[in-house]
């Protein structure tokens, strides 16, 4: 667990910046926000529950500007992921915590996007640490294995969705984007945005530059290439329209947005290549389309299907099982850096997950504890938000593998970077397994 460093004043200040927000986008003037923070709405505050708060985080409930969350005051949140601070009833008296003493705090009841069970942020008043908790179940049984951090970590996080339009506000209440979610007025959640389609492909950029300073002088000229290598980027749209690939989605357009250049190497990661197009068509998960939409029985609320995007050596050993194969194996798929599926019509889902699967186990010594042929998926919670998918931003993935080039901890030769797919295991090394660790965030 992490030394705390929490901050009441900071964390104050963020709080007032997004109830501002909330407020504006919710069409209000902001002259009307009312200025009474969480403690002076809540007066009279009893002498038997401030005695129980620590002095921190009586400071915070003094500074913060009050916007209770109430049963019948729904209609308007805090945040997306938040109703509001708790009301003085709750924050020590929820059932779950009651076993517990005073050590946890509700400080910020969930908006429940993604479910009833939704509990929100709790406040260790023993660490002075935070998390978002996606689930009341998971209190009882992974506390302390929680990733917990600073509650302006959260807070700031939550200003950095606002600022890169992850997160937008919205007046009409008949405007929201995805009718299928859950409304938590005035905000509204985007599976992807232009800063994401840019962060992708900046990241891919330095990679590919990366690798090209590096490859040998001496190459020869001559040497021949082989009939599935790619040579020219972007795919054409023709290509992605039969790897059916949504128009509509964060694949299409990132993979669309790549520079047009010549890539004269295949490897951009050890024993992961650049596809050709007739090998980038040849989708894995292209027929199990209908498997599942037979399972999941749910016509109107399709899946894209995860993306091969970039292609390694060796098949799939990891459980991505259903809904796609109905059978619970997937070991005839090939490994390498896949898209995350995503619903169409929720906007919990965010387009630019990915996932990485190895044709080996890995978690006995380092990057992944327990066991799994994924990297970079190693904990199914950040502590920000509810129900995080197991994938990672495509971009971070990007930018490991540029500072792995750039370090040198990965050598490139002219086929690009070396080392055959068996590289992957030292994440599995004590004195390499930090080279390979993704920090966990939103």
């Amino acid at each position: 667990m992490p030394e705390s460093s929490f901050d009441p004043q900071l964390c104050a200040k963020l709080h007032n910046r997004i109830l501002e927000h909330a407020w504006v986008g919710a069409g209000r003037d902001l002259a009307s926000l009312p200025s009474t923070s969480w403690w002076e709405e809540s007066s009279p505050i009893t002498f038997d529950l401030a005695s129980r708060l620590t002095p921190k985080l009586i400071l915070f409930l003094r500074l913060a500007r009050s916007v209770i969350w109430r049963p019948n005051d729904a209609d308007f949140h805090f945040f997306y992921y938040l109703r509001g601070l708790a009301s003085k009833k709750d924050l020590l008296r929820f059932y779950m915590l009651e076993s517990r003493g005073d050590r946890y705090v509700w400080l910020y009841p969930g908006s429940t996007v993604s479910s009833d069970d939704e509990a929100g942020i709790l406040f260790d008043q023993k660490t002075d640490l935070a998390a978002f908790f996606p689930d009341w179940e998971c209190v009882t049984f992974a506390e302390e294995k929680f990733p917990w951090k600073p509650l302006q970590h959260i807070l700031t996080a939550y200003l950095e969705m606002i600022d890169e339009r992850k997160v937008t506000t919205y007046t009409d209440k008949d405007s929201v984007l995805f009718k299928h979610s859950e409304p938590c007025f005035p905000w509204q959640m985007h599976q992807y945005t232009q800063c994401d389609i840019e962060k992708a492909t900046t990241a891919f950029t330095r990679l590919i530059n990366a690798i090209e300073y590096r490859i040998p002088s001496d190459r020869p000229t001559h040497t021949p290439l082989s009939s599935n290598w790619v040579t020219e980027l972007p795919y054409s749209n023709s290509v992605l329209d039969e790897c059916f690939v949504p128009r509509d989605s964060f694949v299409r357009s990132f993979l669309s947005a790549l520079p047009a250049r010549n890539i004269n190497f295949r490897h951009i990661a050890p024993g992961i290549r650049i596809q050709s197009p007739s090998e980038f068509i040849s989708q894995p998960f292209a027929d199990r389309r209908d498997n599942f939409r037979r399972l999941s029985k749910n016509d109107q609320n399709p899946h894209s299907i995860p993306v091969l995007l970039f292609r390694g050596e060796g098949l799939n050993i990891s459980p991505w099982i259903r809904p796609w194969f109905p059978d619970e194996k997937a070991l005839d798929i090939p490994v390498g850096l896949y898209s995350e599926s995503v619903c169409n019509y929720w906007a919990v889902d965010f387009g630019n997950g990915s996932r990485l699967l190895l044709p080996f186990d890995l978690g006995a010594k380092g990057a992944r504890a327990g066991g799994s042929a994924e990297l970079y998926q190693f904990f199914n919670f950040s502590g920000f938000q509810p129900m995080d998918s197991t994938g990672v931003q495509i971009h971070k993935v990007f930018l490991n593998w540029a500072e792995r080039v750039e370090t040198g901890d990965w050598e490139v030769n002219e086929d690009g970077v070396a080392g055959g797919i068996e590289k992957f295991k030292e994440a599995d090394t004590s004195g390499h397994w930090t080279k390979y660790q993704i920090p966990l965030s939103w």
